[in-house]
């Protein structure tokens, strides 16, 4: 762990199961985070994120693939960073993503580390930690109250 890390811990009211699935399924992905996603749910597969998908070469993680997987538990990969910092984040960075039960909920604890030094290389991880914490707050604010939802739905 640096200090300098995108370091995020959030308890969502969710079985880890189901916060787990959220970082790997597409279809929830979608509902979240980017506007289209492709994932292969395996060490080497795909974790391709795409904020235009009309132009996938543009705003996307694309070529970026996922380092370990383990089910209901943790999720590493590469990521890219936006186009205003591709000069210098490139692919590089990576992101760990590990759940534990916590009471009926899980405890996300979520780093974003590989940061390089200097003027650029601050300013990006500062826009990346904000965009960071406000896809968390999408992430529990979307497992909670679409659950929420779906408990309220009564078919008899």
């Amino acid at each position: 762990m640096h200090s300098r890390d995108i370091d995020i811990q959030i308890l969502i009211a969710r079985p880890i199961d189901k916060v787990f699935e959220a970082w790997v399924k597409p279809e929830l992905l979608e509902q979240w985070l980017a506007r289209k996603a492709r994932v292969e749910a395996a060490p080497g597969g795909a974790y391709e994120l795409f904020w235009d998908p009309e132009n996938p070469g543009v705003n996307s993680t694309l070529g970026c693939t996922i380092s370990s997987i383990v089910p209901n538990a943790e999720l590493s990969f590469n990521w890219k960073g936006p186009e205003r910092y591709a000069e210098i984040m490139g692919d590089v960075t990576k992101v760990f993503v590990r759940m534990e039960r916590q009471g009926g909920g899980t405890l996300l604890r979520f780093v974003h580390t590989g940061w390089g030094k200097g003027a650029r290389w601050e300013e990006a991880r500062l826009w990346q930690a904000n965009a960071w914490k406000q896809a968390i707050e999408n992430l529990k604010n979307y497992l909670e109250t679409s659950e929420k939802l779906l408990g309220g739905l009564s078919m008899n």
